[in-house]
């Protein structure tokens, strides 16, 4: 059962399927939602917990250590390609990011930045300011999330958005670009399940966030006033580019990225920049709402490749998965009980799906 490209009303990504999903399950009695990785050595990632006021309370299962310590034990249980197919430690941190339920190291340092060097006045003649991503923070959609996107962004008192668009460099796009697909399902499905049986000619292990990176850069570039800067892929090329424009445009590229050397780069050259600092570990349990624990659903069943919930498995890549379900972000689920498959056809098709 693909999932449909329907958006939730106010929502950057189309939460709505998984949203149904939690609903589904939760008038099938189902109020506690465990999330697996279908591998033992792996196992319950986070549990959810839907309450009926709309809020979910997120109860992480699995710290960063102590999903790295259970990683590092894969490739003496099950080879190299079970591991290279597990997302790092440090990506996992992140998808608890992208869904908003653990906060940046440096939340505030970020919207003093954003604070300093936003909020142009346009009707002042100030220059429109745009925001680049490096490659190593863009699969997130932190300005969203920080809710300084030039569309999402909360107005100041003036009725001023943070930024007014984006500035995206192609060596950015460049170095998203990857192209590693999974051959040897077979070694996977012996290490983790059948499941993985599907999973054949699809992007591999860190790949998938890569091509997270490489969609949201195209819609960035669909979706929003963004100017495409030509450069080649390199800390030195990305920036100097950046700096031209600055000097050759009407308008300020203020930067984020994750490495420190890239934004010291930036500075030096007269480029803002700022350090986007991901915290260590996470906390034990977060409270949101279920739109933000569907948003946190979907980002495991990408990089994981498949998650296993209390009656359905959902896969965020699957053999016959293309560039068309990656741009609208759809999910397949296989619902491995026969009671709750009629009530999602039901719903989704309220919702206008065909699958």
């Amino acid at each position: 059962m693909t999932t449909p490209d329907t958006a939730a009303p106010g929502r950057h990504r189309p939460v709505a399927v998984e949203f149904v999903l939690l609903n589904a399950l939760y008038h099938q009695g189902v109020e506690s939602i465990a999330v697996k990785h279908p591998c033992e050595g792996i196992g319950e990632l986070v549990q959810i917990t839907l309450e009926n006021d709309g809020q979910a309370t997120v109860r992480f299962t699995q710290g960063t250590m102590t999903y790295q310590d259970n990683r590092e034990a894969i490739p003496a249980k099950h080879g190299e390609p079970a591991d290279n197919d597990l997302p790092d430690a440090e990506t996992y941190t992140r998808t608890m990011i992208a869904s908003g339920h653990v906060p940046l190291n440096n939340h505030d340092a970020v919207k003093e930045f954003i604070q300093r060097h936003g909020y142009a006045d346009l009707e002042a003649g100030h220059d429109p300011v745009v925001l680049g991503v490096d490659a190593n923070i863009i699969a997130w959609r932190l300005p969203e999330v920080l809710g300084i996107d030039s569309e999402t962004g909360a107005t100041d008192d003036r009725d001023r958005r943070p930024t007014n668009g984006y500035a995206l460099a192609t060596g950015v796009k460049e170095e998203l670009d990857w192209h590693f697909k999974q051959y040897n399902t077979h070694e996977l499905t012996k290490a983790f399940g059948e499941e993985f049986a599907r999973l054949d000619n699809q992007p591999a292990g860190a790949n998938r966030e890569g091509f997270l990176g490489l969609y949201e850069y195209r819609r960035l570039r669909t979706n929003r006033t963004a100017d495409i800067i030509e450069c080649d892929t390199g800390d030195e090329a990305i920036v100097t580019a950046y700096k031209e424009y600055n000097q050759n445009s009407r308008k300020q590229a203020v930067l984020l990225g994750n490495d420190h050397g890239f934004v010291e780069r930036s500075i030096d050259a007269g480029v803002p920049a700022q350090h986007i600092d991901y915290p260590i570990d996470i906390p034990r349990k977060a409270t949101d709402s279920w739109t933000q624990a569907a948003e946190l659903l979907y980002y495991l069943a990408i990089l994981f490749g498949v998650i296993r919930l209390p009656k359905v498995s959902v896969y965020g890549v699957w053999n016959g998965k293309d560039g068309r379900h990656w741009q609208h972000e759809q999910l397949d689920l296989d619902c491995r009980s026969p009671k709750i498959e009629p009530h999602l056809e039901r719903d989704l098709t309220i919702l206008g799906a065909t699958y």
